[in-house]
């Protein structure tokens, strides 16, 4: 990934959250024993509002997922913190908005979850919209899903109880 993408992260990330480390309180606080299914998301930060919509869908208990995501800069120590988090997962969740397949860390957070056997799903953000598949989920032939709650709860705990 090239330095200019990752300034553009990180100046996205001190503007939204005061600084280029913010990471969650309520990610901080999660174990290793929590019941709700654990979920890396991994997304274009143009569709983070979206990607705030589910999760704050999960928080209001409409969806049964905890978020392990990492809300960090595009760099080494990022890698580092997202194979962590992805190795602490049931499932990596995708979610697919027009620019998605054309981003690197997306590649990669999928092709590390793959690497770790977890397993990797595609949600389209806009169900209306065939925005392209980020090659390595065609690569691996990984289902994709519409928004849709049930859809997306069913997939999720499908992976969870293959683990």
């Amino acid at each position: 990934m090239g330095g200019g993408e990752r300034g553009e992260r990180e100046n996205y990330a001190i503007k939204r959250y005061g600084s280029a480390t913010y990471q969650g309180d309520r990610q901080e606080k999660l174990t290793e024993n929590d019941e709700k299914p654990r979920v890396f998301i991994s997304f274009h930060v143009e569709d983070e509002a979206q990607v705030n919509f589910l999760r704050s869908q999960a928080k209001d208990g409409k969806l049964e997922f905890v978020d392990y995501s990492v809300k960090e800069p595009f760099d080494e120590k990022w890698k580092t913190q997202c194979t962590e988090r992805i190795k602490r997962t049931e499932i990596l969740v995708v979610m697919i908005g027009p620019e998605t397949h054309q981003r690197d860390a997306v590649e990669w957070e999928i092709r590390k979850a793959i690497e770790l056997g977890k397993p990797v799903i595609g949600i389209r953000i806009y169900r209306d919209q065939n925005h392209p598949i980020p090659r390595a989920l065609k690569e691996i032939n990984a289902k994709i899903i519409n928004w849709n709650l049930d859809d997306i709860q069913n997939e999720i705990n499908k992976k969870k109880l293959k683990k």
